[in-house]
């Protein structure tokens, strides 16, 4: 998918709608109608002079809202259609859609062509996809005494890229990682009217647990039987302007069992975060079972009082950049680049690296006689000024990256990944993950990985595409990468290098002369960077959340420009211009 995916899109379903008569008012889990709400005054009827094409047309239009099972949509519908069309499940997203009809007096037939781009889950989680939409059966439409009317159609939804735009935001959900160092993002759409509304969706979105890939890599603080006892309002108990100016809001929960006041801490974390993130602010006056969450904050709290979990926080930051220049590690000291101090300034063959999470380690790979038949390759670990120790061998190492844990995970001659860390002894110890599942479906060589800052997810390039997998501990104490999925399918197979710059979106880059570096987002959506003043080959990448660097045919280069800049570019970072240099940041 070549295009970016706003934060919104629309969801126009063709062919999915059922129950004119005697639909329930609620349904099941939707991708988006958990909150009961009005329906959308703009959102279009049958007229009994409307033309088959008109009413088919308009009855897309009605499906952008799928509140209560796509009431507004089902008024296009015959009673019988309606009462047989099932629009539960996931919905498929498609574009470039093309109808083709046979008419006769009293009956129209449509058939049905379109691209798929993604599916839209029933809680809400999209992911993109490719392809041809399979033939999914034909579209009846009968005369009525009140005019056309759909009275046949396939079961599930399709939802239209451009209606779908226009009605779906994008928000995100936060649990908390395993250690509780931070909070894991969870992208969700959410087809939402009433903005006052928006804060008790998020709210029961959290409370109804992630998404099924991270049911096992995550702790949701909110689960049941906790509970809202109500709507979520503004800070002083009104119901309009929720989260918006100065109003705050108000979270008041029922059946807290969390007693240990860092559980509450990250509680409040959860909640915080999935409202500041989806411009919803505060103060957050977060009460349960009566009472204050932590009487700390009997007025509210706000994201300076859970920063230490703040998913965008960039690791080791203090660390600054550093880069391998010449084989050894240098670090950026103004208009200079001495090597560090210790034994990574010194080792000669470094290929990759990489510092810890806290920016006061380094996992560094040398490689003696790269692209050799007998080439061979080295783990070196240590303190950042310190002594390094071999930790492990192979033919071949990816790029070492690190979990929250200290943890070192590296990928042996393409194949087996492994955990490396320190036993009982102080010596290394080599702990294969378990990946079965990434390798049945995504056979080949995995050329790099990167644990995402929660290490909740991996990122990988394998045979030039990006894989995203669950990173998920098992019942025996070991690792396993689950859930593995496809991400930026107009990437093609050009990917060279990635780099997390959030816990939601990755920086990568590639062979493609014209758009050497891309982002990628975990929904799945890729969209090209700049390539101003970048020369090929466009090789290791290194980001985090206020940076990203790459190395090309001359050197290290440091992007520049604001999100909002109409023409950002690349420029030198003077003392690292040296055909070779690797940036290196923690990650």
């Amino acid at each position: 998918m070549r295009r970016l995916l706003t934060a919104v899109w629309l969801s126009v379903v063709m062919l999915a709608l059922a129950g004119c008569a005697g639909v329930p008012s609620s349904s099941s889990p939707q991708a988006i109608g958990t909150v009961n709400r009005p329906e959308p005054s703009s959102l279009p009827k049958p007229t009994p002079g409307m033309d088959p094409d008109v009413l088919l047309r308009e009855f897309l239009k009605a499906t952008g809202d799928p509140a209560n099972r796509h009431l507004a949509a089902r008024q296009f519908l015959t009673e019988s259609a309606s009462d047989g069309w099932d629009d539960a499940g996931s919905a498929l997203l498609i574009d470039n859609v093309v109808f083709v009809e046979t008419r006769t007096t009293d009956r129209v037939s449509v058939s049905m062509r379109a691209d798929i781009l993604g599916s839209l889950s029933d809680i809400g989680v999209f992911e993109t996809g490719e392809g041809a939409l399979p033939d999914p059966g034909s579209i009846e439409l009968v005369k009525t005494s009140d005019g056309w009317r759909i009275d046949s159609l396939p079961n599930g939804v399709f939802l239209d890229w451009e209606q779908f735009q226009s009605t779906y935001k994008r928000s995100t959900l936060y649990f908390a990682d395993p250690t509780g160092k931070t909070v894991v993002p969870d992208p969700r759409y959410v087809a939402e009217s009433d903005p006052d509304q928006l804060a008790t969706e998020l709210i029961s979105k959290l409370i109804a647990g992630p998404r099924p890939e991270m049911v096992k890599t995550v702790r949701n603080l909110l689960e049941p039987p906790l509970k809202l006892r109500g709507p979520v309002t503004r800070a002083d108990g009104g119901k309009a302007g929720v989260g918006r100016g100065y109003g705050g809001a108000r979270i008041d929960l029922d059946n807290l069992s969390t007693t240990d006041p860092r559980s509450r801490q990250l509680l409040a974390a959860q909640i915080i975060w999935t409202l500041s993130r989806a411009d919803i602010n505060g103060p957050y006056v977060i009460n349960a079972d009566g009472a204050a969450l932590d009487d700390r904050f009997p007025r509210g709290w706000d994201t300076a009082d859970v920063a230490a979990t703040d998913p965008g926080a960039a690791d080791g930051a203090a660390a600054g950049l550093h880069a391998l220049v010449g084989g050894s590690l240098v670090r950026l000291d103004g208009q200079q680049s001495p090597p560090v101090t210790g034994s990574f300034g010194e080792i000669p063959g470094q290929t990759a690296a990489a510092l810890s999470r806290t920016g006061q380690a380094v996992a560094s790979v040398v490689t003696l006689r790269p692209g050799a038949p007998d080439m061979a390759s080295s783990l070196w670990i240590g303190q950042l000024n310190g002594v390094a120790s071999q930790a492990i061998e192979g033919r071949s190492l990816t790029r070492p990256t690190w979990s929250l844990d200290a943890a070192v995970w590296v990928v042996v001659d393409g194949i087996n990944v492994v955990r490396v860390v320190q036993d009982a002894s102080g010596q290394p110890a080599r702990i294969p993950i378990d990946t079965i599942a990434l390798s049945t479906r995504f056979p080949g060589e995995i050329s790099e990985l990167e644990l995402a800052r929660g290490g909740t997810r991996a990122a990988m390039v394998i045979e030039g595409q990006v894989i995203l997998a669950a990173v998920e501990q098992t019942p025996d104490g070991g690792y396993a990468l689950t859930f593995p999925r496809r991400l930026g399918y107009g990437l093609g197979d050009t990917v060279v290098s990635l780099s997390w710059r959030t816990g939601d979106d990755i920086v990568v880059s590639r062979t493609d002369a014209d758009n050497p570096v891309s982002y990628v987002n975990i929904d799945g959506v890729n969209s090209d960077g700049p390539s101003i003043n970048l020369v090929m080959p466009v090789t290791t990448v290194a980001a985090n959340p206020s940076a990203v660097y790459v190395a090309d045919g001359q050197g290290v280069l440091q992007l520049s420009g604001s999100a909002g800049d109409d023409d950002p570019g690349w420029t030198e970072v003077r003392p690292l211009m040296v055909p070779g240099a690797q940036p290196v940041l923690p990650g």
